[in-house]
């Protein structure tokens, strides 16, 4: 009678086994997949920041340059996270600044045209590149 009841399962085990094996690996491959989409978009959003703040500290520099008349036609900017090369163009009411956003792995050029009469920026253009 013991012989007669190990054969009474009828491979129960084998499958559940092979459910619950296939369950908990669809489950580890969906959290490997989120860990690399939230990677990329840190990344993304990282490189963005950059280029923003590379931006900003130029626009000040750009506004501190109109205000005493020394933005020269053309050069370079260096700050720590990147660089800025620009370009001037000037006209009888308008400054025009092309400028080209450097950081380690990304490039953006923009451009910002600013009044001579009052010195603000009147026409602002991003990525042009694209």
């Amino acid at each position: 009678m013991i012989k007669g009841r190990q054969s009474d399962q009828n491979g129960f085990v084998l499958p559940l086994t092979m459910i619950l094996s296939l369950i908990l690996l669809a489950f580890v491959f969906h959290a490997l997949l989120v860990l690399t989409s939230d990677r990329k978009f840190y990344q993304h959003s990282y490189a963005q920041f950059q280029l923003q703040q590379i931006r900003e500290c130029a626009l000040i520099d750009f506004e501190h340059e109109l205000e005493q008349r020394s933005l020269s036609g053309q050069g370079t900017l260096i700050y720590r996270n990147g660089t800025v090369a620009f370009n001037v163009t000037e006209n009888k009411e308008t400054v025009i600044i092309k400028f080209k956003v450097i950081t380690d792995d990304r490039k953006e050029i923009d451009q910002i045209t600013y009044s001579k009469k009052s010195g603000k920026p009147i026409k602002w253009s991003e990525q042009l590149n694209q």
